[in-house]
């Protein structure tokens, strides 16, 4: 395989970066859900026809939206320990690749 041919591959997916971008834009989506689950159940509340069971309903709802987001550090650690995970096995690819001449006998 010469240089070229190797420069010219489709880069889509390089890094893993589709997935990290896929999760982003999932919590995303999920962040604008919880609000507006957030908004509406505090319009409920504001109503003289709540009662305390939709109060108690319309608190716990809250206090999970918020301990799950409260965890998006985490998810966002363990998606960076992915993306170098994936960094580094492309670059033992393309060194095997480059060692062994580009014959393909690499991984």
């Amino acid at each position: 395989m010469e240089l070229k041919s190797i420069l010219k591959k489709d880069k889509r997916g390089v890094l893993g970066l589709d997935v990290v971008k896929g999760f982003m834009v999932g919590l995303l989506g999920l962040a604008i859900v919880a609000i507006a689950v957030l908004i509406t159940l505090n319009a409920l509340n504001a109503t003289t026809i709540a009662t305390t069971d939709t109060r108690n309903i319309s608190n716990a709802t809250a206090e999970g939206i918020t301990d799950f987001f409260s965890n998006a550090p985490t998810f966002f650690v363990l998606l960076g320990v992915v993306v170098i995970i994936l960094i580094i096995s492309i670059v033992v690819v393309a060194v095997n690749n480059f060692g062994s001449g580009g014959r393909g006998e690499g991984i």
